[in-house]
Formats: structure tokens, C-alpha cells, sequence
């Protein structure tokens, strides 16, 4: 938990000078003038919703940081950002597109750093909305995605398809004997099954299938989005695609968690650990679940995490947290698509990028 980025040490000095009656801890301070912290720079200005420029701390207890001065600067375009990296007026550029990171493999005078972090791509699917109540619908629709084009297509090779709901890099991970891969006959055959074949009566249910996604991400998602459409039609499950601004879609999926069918890959636990990840998203909401936008619920899951927190063989809580994936493979509360690489654009002179699973870099 204490590599988690919102647990910091404050100067307690300069935090009970700033606290006053209405904000005894002030939070006022720490969120809108100053952290008062113990980091390897200290604030040196800040235009609030332009750019922040740091300066080293010549106290840090590391040593002296290698950079004297830092400009974090907001460049909204992502095409912005990579004009301004590639013309040599910055040294980093993040959160560009795939396409984007694909098209700098060739540039001179660059670089991409990248590795197999906590990023995901998954399907929402709510428990609380029929059809999706009926988990061979579910299992259905996960039989129907075409993984390995999204892969190709969406992510440039650049992403591998998710074993499980818990990150890969992540301790107490486990590739659950239950897998969904690219198979239509099978996804018909569970259609069926589950009293709709070849999708016939699913049009009774018209709102829950439009697929929604965040609209800023038009360019990450909507490819993927298209290519889902795309694959569900060929077994009878016509969709509507959805995007919509990323305020309210955050609403529906965190607050009221009424999102039908949902594309999500913003969703990252960034505490390392298999049984954080389960508590963030899939344990009932009731139980103190936080993220649990499916409205997914099993007491046997419940009962598992809760007794892997207190479990301090560490071989017995891997066990444990086995069979908790296991279970969430098998009833699938969202459905895994792929597993994506975390990706940063710097100058080809720029060297000691690491990955933190709050994916900040440090």
C-alpha cells in the first residue's frame, strides 16, 4: 500500500502553520498551494491548468536529483505533444496515441520507452441490466471478440490478451483455467443456449445494448468499439456505439454504475497486488467494493479476498487469490480484453525512465 501515490509525508511544521479551524488538516493547502513534502523537487511556480516548473531539492536524501529545473507543461493535442517531442522542445511526451507511439519507432531523434504495466482494455457488462443477468450471454459476447484484431488494429502488436482481471505484473496473479478465446460458432452456440438464437428476441432489450466509451479517448477506444460492433453483429447482437464526455461517463460507471455495456481502459489498481485489484473492482459493492461498475456479487469471492487480507502464509494466500480469478473467469463481471503496454515518448538522449503503477513518472 505504501507504494500507492496519494500516501505522502508531509512537513508537519509547515502543515499545522497552514491549518486553520474550518481545515484542521490543511488539505486546502497541501491540494491548491504547496505540497509540502519530502520529494526530490520543491514547487518554484505554478500557472494552475497551464504548466508547473519545479526546482531540485538540494536536501532530498537521495542526493542532488540529476535535473536542476523541471517544466511540466499541458499541451491538450496529443498531436501537439508529439510535434513539440520531435522538434526537440521537450524531452517527454505522454499519453500519446498507439498510432502515435507506432509512428516515432522510425524518428531520428527519439525514443519510446515501454513495458507491460497495469493498463487494460475490458468490457462492462451489468449484472443489474438483462440481458446480462444470463451469464451465457455474457459468456456469449466474450466468445465473439476478436482479440487478436484489436491487438493488430487498435494497439499496433503493442498489447497481449488478458488472461485474467488482475494485472500479469502483478503479485498473486494467476492465468485462470477459464479463457475466452475468438470463436463465433461457439459465441452462437451460447446464444442459444441461453434462448436467443442467432440474437433473436435480444431486441427487446434495446438500451442495453448500446456500447458507451469516453469520448476524449475517441481515437484509443473507437477502433476497438467498431471492431466489437462489428464481431457481435456476425452472431446476431446488433449494437449501437455511445461515446460520451468522460465527466458523465465517469458518473455511470463509478457513482451510479447504470452503464449498460461499457468500454473502459482507465481503470488501472495502483496497488501492486492481486488482492487489492480484486477489492478495488469486484468485490460487492455492499462488502466495501469500490469500483464495482457490473455490479457483480459473490459471496464466495467476498469470503476469499477478505480471508486472503489476513492470510500471512504467503503460499495459502496465492491460493487464494487463484481461486478468486478462477471464480471471476468463470462468471466474468467484465469481460478481459487485453492487456496494453505503458508507453512514454522521450528525446533519444534521455535515459532512467522506470515504471510506477500509478504510471506518474517519478
Amino acid at each position: 500500500m505504501l507504494t500507492i501515490h496519494g500516501l505522502l509525508i508531509f512537513d508537519k511544521e509547515t502543515m499545522e502553520a497552514n491549518a486553520t479551524e474550518d481545515d484542521p488538516w490543511s488539505h486546502n493547502y497541501a491540494n491548491n498551494v504547496n505540497v509540502a513534502g519530502f520529494g526530490a523537487y520543491c514547487l518554484e511556480s505554478w500557472d494552475e491548468g497551464s504548466e508547473f516548473v519545479l526546482s531540485s531539492n538540494t536536501d532530498y536524501y537521495r542526493g542532488v536529483p540529476f535535473f536542476d529545473r523541471v517544466i511540466v507543461r499541458k499541451v491538450p493535442q496529443t498531436s501537439n505533444r508529439l510535434a513539440i517531442l520531435r522538434a526537440g522542445q521537450a524531452d517527454i511526451a505522454e499519453r500519446l496515441t498507439p498510432k502515435e507511439y507506432e509512428n516515432l519507432r522510425n524518428a531520428g531523434n527519439v525514443k519510446v520507452v515501454e513495458t507491460y504495466g497495469n493498463k487494460n482494455l475490458y468490457l462492462i457488462l451489468n449484472y443489474n441490466v438483462p440481458p446480462f443477468d444470463n451469464v451465457l450471454v455474457r459468456k456469449a459476447i466474450a466468445h465473439a471478440l476478436p482479440y487478436q484484431r484489436i491487438i493488430d488494429t487498435s494497439y499496433f502488436d503493442k498489447a497481449r490478451k488478458w488472461a485474467s482481471l488482475v494485472p500479469s505484473a502483478f503479485p498473486g496473479f494467476h492465468a485462470a483455467s477459464t479463457q475466452y478465446d475468438y470463436n463465433p460458432e461457439k459465441a452462437r452456440a451460447l446464444l442459444a443456449e441461453a434462448g436467443y438464437p442467432e440474437g433473436k428476441g435480444l431486441e427487446a432489450f434495446p438500451d442495453a445494448f448500446k456500447l458507451v466509451y469516453v469520448l476524449e479517448v475517441e481515437s484509443v477506444v473507437g477502433p476497438s468499439a467498431t471492431l466489437i460492433r462489428s464481431a457481435l453483429q456476425d452472431i446476431g447482437i446488433s449494437i449501437a456505439l455511445d461515446p460520451i464526455p468522460m465527466a458523465q461517463y465517469g458518473d455511470r460507471e463509478l457513482v451510479k454504475r447504470d452503464l449498460p455495456m461499457g468500454l473502459t481502459d482507465h481503470i488501472v489498481p495502483i496497488g501492486p497486488d492481486a488482492a487489492y485489484a480484486t477489492l478495488l473492482s469486484f468485490v460487492s459493492v455492499a462488502k466495501g467494493g469500490v469500483l464495482n461498475s457490473a455490479n457483480f456479487s459473490s459471496d464466495l469471492l467476498d469470503n476469499l479476498l477478505f480471508g486472503s487480507l489476513v492470510e500471512v502464509d504467503n503460499n495459502k494466500r496465492n491460493e487464494m487469490l487463484a481461486e478468486i480469478q478462477e471464480i471471476m473467469m468463470d462468471e466474468i463481471p467484465v469481460i478481459p480484453i487485453v492487456e496494453y503496454i505503458t508507453q512514454v515518448a522521450t528525446g533519444s538522449d534521455i535515459t532512467g525512465i522506470s515504471w510506477q503503477p500509478d504510471n506518474s513518472l517519478r
